[in-house]
């Protein structure tokens, strides 16, 4: 029958929405509904192909830079190296309204350069600043809103885990996705610093005025030689894969190393940080190959019944154009953000989107952008936004219902960072093709 892929893809989707309302995990319910589906659909016989592929998706050097970026990440919070730089960027920020929430985005900016994190970023600007804004009288629609603007960003910001996780599902290339997300990133924290500034001008209330300590010129520049062998990580990792001096794989590696040698530099280096750091790396790790095994099988399962192509057909069918199929995408995956989390959203859309990308002729690296975009908004979009719980988790006094309304704003930000990048697609794509020629 014509149209009999909609019945298989029904039946797909309706089974693991089933799984996901059990609590299996995520990773797991894939895994299942892949030998499920080829045992159904294709006999035993499919389910060696499963075997070979599963190790063939995860046996790839492309992919070292997961662990590595999430190794960083974990050393520099239990280090304390990252809240070093957020004190750093408070002194040089000086007496701006809001200027807790703008350290708050500076810090995050930074922190995301450095280690692609986001779920740490939040649980350590969280713990560190808030109790701060608190105190100082900030209320949760900039003290809160700022943790969550600033935590985001290393979703989009070089090196990020879950954009090398993103280009190794989509098959694209991870450095120029990387290298991609440094503008969009750049002007992201832009917008969210003109936010927080006029806002605080606006209503004072939210984030009162305070004498903050004078800093001097000298004293800002005796703090920023202070930080800059800290800063030096960033030319490391992102620097030499623009430049072309290393892959991301050796980037990530030498980051992983520089990263150490800081920490002892500056007497942060302990026993206990290094084992927590390999221990929650190595757990992450794992769940991330599995994810990666899960959507390799589900997207031979999709093509293997015909259920792609059918898709595919259909869509190329609708004539909507590349900006109309482009945009039902992301919206696709924003109400998605609404409920699941980013993982479970890239195993779901990715095997069915990018043959549609493909097929319509949509440039690759310029709709991962955009669909990276949408992640770190499916991160903060209540109800179920990871970022949001993490919030909760660092700051227990608060009430989930104003860590929901903080995120409003951001989402707001996010959305027209998105119009702006459909509209200048050259602010992704300017820096990938430097690095392609």
């Amino acid at each position: 029958m014509e149209y009999e892929w909609v019945t298989t893809l029904g039946f797909f989707f309706g089974l693991l929405m089933l799984m996901m309302l059990s609590g299996m995990p995520v990773a797991i319910g894939f895994i299942t509904l892949n030998i499920v589906g080829l045992y159904i659909y294709l006999g035993p016989g499919a389910l060696a192909l499963l075997a070979t592929s599963s190790f063939t998706s995860i046996g790839q050097f492309a992919l070292i830079p997961i662990p590595l970026f999430i190794l960083m990440g974990e050393l520099l919070m239990r280090t304390g190296l990252a809240s070093k730089t957020v004190e750093a960027v408070d002194h040089w920020i000086g007496r701006i309204p809001g200027r807790l929430s703008l350290s708050s985005v500076g810090g995050g900016t930074l922190f995301g350069a450095l280690s692609g994190a986001s779920m740490a970023s939040v649980a350590m600007l969280g713990s560190t600043l808030v109790p701060e804004m608190t105190r100082r009288g900030y209320k949760p629609a900039m003290s809160v809103s700022s943790i969550l603007a600033g935590g985001g960003l290393a979703v989009l910001i070089p090196p990020s885990a879950l954009g090398v996780l993103l280009g190794a599902l989509a098959k694209v290339s991870i450095a120029q996705l990387l290298v991609a997300g440094i503008l969009p990133g750049v002007v992201l924290a832009a917008m969210y610093f003109i936010y927080f500034a006029v806002r605080a001008k606006i209503q004072p209330e939210l984030a009162p005025p305070y004498e903050a300590v004078s800093t001097s010129l000298a004293q800002k520049l005796y703090i920023l030689l202070t930080v800059a062998p800290l800063l030096s990580l960033i030319v490391v990792v992102t620097g030499f894969i623009f430049l072309g001096i290393a892959t991301p794989s050796e980037s990530a590696a030498m980051g992983v190393v520089a990263t150490i040698i800081l920490a002892a530099c500056y007497g942060r280096l302990t026993w206990d940080a290094v084992a927590k750091s390999l221990m929650s790396a190595m757990t992450t790790t794992a769940m991330m190959l599995l994810v990666i095994v899960g959507s390799t099988g589900f997207s031979q399962l999709l093509a293997a019944t015909g259920a792609t192509s059918g898709l595919v057909t259909s869509v190329a069918n609708l004539g909507l154009g590349q900006v109309m199929t482009v945009i039902v995408m992301q919206l696709i995956v924003l109400v998605l953000g609404c409920f699941i989390d980013t993982i479970s959203i890239m195993l779901v859309a990715i095997p069915v989107f990018m043959p549609i990308v493909q097929a319509l002729g949509i440039h690759e690296i310029w709709f991962c952008i955009l669909i990276l975009v949408q992640l770190e908004l499916a991160g903060i979009t209540p109800p179920f936004g990871v970022l949001l719980f993490v919030m909760k988790g660092v700051q227990q006094h608060l009430k989930i219902s104003e860590i929901y309304k903080a995120a409003i704003p951001i989402v707001a930000i996010q959305i027209a960072l998105v119009a702006l990048l459909m509209i200048f697609p050259e602010i992704v794509t300017t820096l990938p093709d430097l690095v392609k020629n």
